[in-house]
């Protein structure tokens, strides 16, 4: 399966994931390649029953959606080796994941799982799928939906902009990591939180890229 079909894949499975859709102008602004482009290639993955059309909206069928899982598998599992044993920050491993996700073979992988213990996420907090390609997300809304007085603990963050990784690591903003939401600004306006004893803005574009559960 060459690299391009991989990304292809991966990102309507990501699209429908965080987005609930996915579509040519969707997949156009994510890959950074042209419309036209988009056309061609998707009708390559339905032509080869990875993928399906439903009006403008794709799907991956089961041998597109297996074939995803397996990228996102071998991506998650070299982040924590990355972050966990190698010590690199988590936008760095986010950017050499992309790269290894597509030469680790299975074999690999599976032995790289064993050697990390078996986690069961990755470093930004979402699951990493098994081998049989089974994964299960946790249903969390994000932080910009909690009221105000509202007591948090991240489940998992946004891993796509390295930007946005290292300002969230300067913040201590953590999987695991307990947030109280101390204000609300009206009119789309941040928010005021706690974290660590530390109080500090968050802007709501960064508060929807963190998600949430509160705390029992």
């Amino acid at each position: 399966m060459s690299e391009s079909t991989e990304m292809y894949l991966l990102t309507i499975y990501k699209l429908n994931q965080q987005h609930g859709s996915a579509g040519n102008t969707q997949l156009a602004n994510w890959l950074g390649v042209s419309t036209a482009s988009i056309t061609e290639m998707v009708k390559k993955l339905a032509d080869k029953g990875l993928v399906e059309r439903k009006g403008r909206k794709l799907r991956l069928l089961p041998e597109g959606r297996s074939i995803a899982l397996k990228v996102i598998r071998k991506h998650r599992l070299a982040e924590r080796l990355l972050t966990d044993h190698l010590k690199i920050p988590w936008d760095h491993a986010h950017e050499q994941s992309c790269r290894l996700e597509h030469i680790l073979s299975d074999t690999v992988v599976d032995s790289l799982e064993e050697f990390l213990g078996y986690p069961k996420t990755c470093p930004h907090g979402h699951p990493i799928p098994d081998k049989e390609g089974n994964v299960e997300l946790v249903d969390a809304p994000p932080l910009s939906d909690f009221p105000e007085g509202s007591v948090v603990i991240v489940e998992r963050v946004s891993e796509e902009s390295p930007e946005v990784l290292r300002y969230l690591e300067q913040q201590k903003v953590f999987p695991g990591e307990e947030i109280r939401i101390t204000k609300v600004a009206p009119f789309e306006g941040p928010l005021l939180v706690e974290i660590g004893g530390d109080s500090l803005p968050l802007s709501r574009e960064i508060a929807s890229k963190v998600w949430a559960l509160e705390k029992s």
